[in-house]
C-alpha cells in the first residue's frame, strides 16, 4: 500500500522537518510566541502557494471523495496570522525554487500527504501549546492546529483510503518523490526563516 511506503520513504525528511519546527519546545512547553509565529508563517506561506493549486489539480471524483473544500486550511491560518498581528504582505519571498507537482494523481496526492500529515499532528500540538504558560488565554490564535477538530481521525482515514485506492502502482515512485519534495519545500522555508 502506498500509504505505508510513503511513511517509510519520507521518514528521514519528516525527522529533519520536525527538528526545524520546534517539536522539542512544543512537547516540553517552552515554545515562545516568536517561535510559534515562525511556525505559523512557514505553514501559511506553503499553504498559500500550494493549497489551491493542489486542490485544482485533483480529478473531480477524487476531490469529491476527499471532500476537498473541507480540507482547505488557509482560512484558519489567515485567522491565526491576524490574531498574532503577522502582516502577510511583509513576509519574505522564497530564496529557493518551490516544488509544485505535475497534474498527476500520484504526485498531487503525494504532496497532499505531507499537508494532511501535518494536520494529523495538529491536535496533539495544540494540546501541548495550550499547556504552555506563554499561550494562556490565546486559544483564539490556534485555529490551524486543530483545524479538523473532532473529525481529525475520520478525515485521516478517508485520506489514506483514497490514497491507497487512487494511486496506481506505476505512480508509486512519483508519489513518494512528490511527498519528499514537498517536505523539502517546508524544510527549505524553515531554514530560510531561522
Amino acid at each position: 500500500m502506498i500509504a505505508n511506503l510513503l511513511r517509510t520513504e519520507t521518514s528521514e525528511n519528516h525527522k529533519a522537518l520536525e527538528s526545524l519546527m520546534f517539536v522539542n519546545e512544543i512537547m516540553n512547553h517552552t515554545l515562545s510566541i516568536e517561535q510559534y509565529k515562525k511556525l505559523l508563517t512557514i505553514n501559511y506561506i506553503i499553504h498559500q502557494k500550494l493549497e489551491n493549486e493542489l486542490s485544482n489539480m485533483l480529478d473531480a471524483g477524487i476531490a469529491e471523495e476527499l471532500d476537498m473544500n473541507s480540507r482547505l486550511k488557509l482560512a484558519a491560518l489567515e485567522k491565526d496570522m491576524e490574531y498574532w498581528q503577522i502582516d502577510s504582505l511583509t513576509l519574505p519571498g522564497l530564496d529557493f525554487e518551490l516544488f509544485v507537482p505535475q497534474k498527476n494523481t500520484g504526485e498531487v496526492l503525494g504532496a497532499l500527504y505531507v499537508l494532511e500529515g501535518a494536520t494529523l499532528g495538529g491536535n496533539v500540538i495544540k494540546r501541548h501549546i495550550l499547556a504552555n504558560k506563554h499561550f494562556e488565554g490565546h486559544e483564539a490564535g490556534l485555529n490551524y492546529y486543530g483545524v479538523y477538530g473532532e473529525e481529525l481521525s475520520e478525515k485521516w482515514k478517508t485520506f489514506v483510503s483514497v490514497l491507497n485506492k487512487r494511486v496506481a502502482e506505476a505512480d508509486y515512485e512519483a508519489c513518494v518523490k512528490s511527498a519528499n519534495l514537498t517536505f523539502n519545500n517546508l524544510i527549505n522555508l524553515a531554514r530560510q526563516l531561522n
